[in-house]
């Protein structure tokens, strides 16, 4: 059974929202999340044409998470389910289909602000390393919310403003946050201990993400429930809006300028399993 630290703490009272709490080695996190764009819209122009249609991306995900050692992961792929389709007029039914990383298991490690995923055993295939790549971007997006937050002593209603320093010069490939807010709307206490609940909105830009030659701002309105324990956010839900500018040569086109806009909702629980 999972164990925590006795910590009883009042309303008005100032506590740290983050700090370097490593799981022990063997914890065992399972993890849920779903990533949805309903109405995208994707234009791309080259020479021949313009071309504007709507798009639909559906991530579906669930997670065995078993911390190996510092900034190291096992992780069963027990589901995940993907769609991302473009059609010119209304959409199609909902049609997820199975990742072919279903049933596997991962081999996840961070290196400084990144992480990377790759397979337990044997060489992915270039669709497994698409996924695999994705898998990481995201999880690298998701650390920003933790470090937004800062170190310091915040009680409930406290308001301020993210300190992350950006990168220097272009900083291709790396995330630089953008004016982020954060409000600590309330501290609950529970049966496994305290919860804070924080609110963060601002934005992130990152050039050439993934090595492609391209421009992308996100925006976003995050309501995170963190368990102070431990510093697990157990339910996360974030509201916002992925824009991406850039080009790429298509095979037998040639050229062409991207343009995409995908309003997106996310939504992540971690739960720590009992032994």
């Amino acid at each position: 059974m999972l164990v925590l630290t006795a910590w009883n703490v009042s309303y008005g009272q100032s506590v740290v929202l983050n700090k370097n709490l490593p799981l022990r080695a063997n914890t065992v996190v399972r993890e849920k999340r779903e990533i949805r764009v309903d109405n995208g819209r994707s234009k791309q122009v080259n020479a021949k044409e313009t071309t504007e249609v709507s798009t639909r991306y559906v991530q579906i995900l669930q997670f065995v998470r078993r911390i190996a050692g510092a900034g190291t992961e096992e992780v069963r792929v027990a589901e995940l389910l993907s769609e991302y389709v473009h059609v010119m007029g209304p959409l199609p039914p909902p049609n997820e289909q199975a990742s072919p990383l279903m049933s596997k298991t991962l081999r996840v490690r961070k290196s400084g602000a990144r992480w990377d995923y790759d397979l337990a055993q044997g060489k992915p295939t270039p669709e497994e390393r698409q996924t695999l790549d994705h898998l990481a971007f995201t999880a690298s997006l998701l650390d920003v919310i933790p470090l937004s937050l800062g170190n310091d002593a915040r009680k409930p209603g406290d308001t301020w403003k993210s300190t992350i320093p950006a990168p220097r010069g272009k900083a291709a490939g790396f995330i630089v946050p953008k004016d982020i807010n954060c409000v600590f709307v309330s501290l609950d206490q529970k049966p496994d201990g305290p919860h804070a609940v924080i609110n963060l909105t601002g934005g992130l830009s990152l050039e050439r993400p993934l090595g492609y030659n391209s421009h992308i701002e996100i925006t976003f309105e995050a309501t995170v429930v963190r368990r102070l324990a431990d510093m697990i956010d157990v339910d996360t839900k974030i509201k916002g809006s992925y824009v991406l500018k850039g080009e790429a040569n298509i095979a037998g086109i040639g050229k062409t300028d991207l343009d995409f806009n995908y309003p997106f909702t996310l939504t992540r629980t971690l739960k720590i399993e009992d032994k």
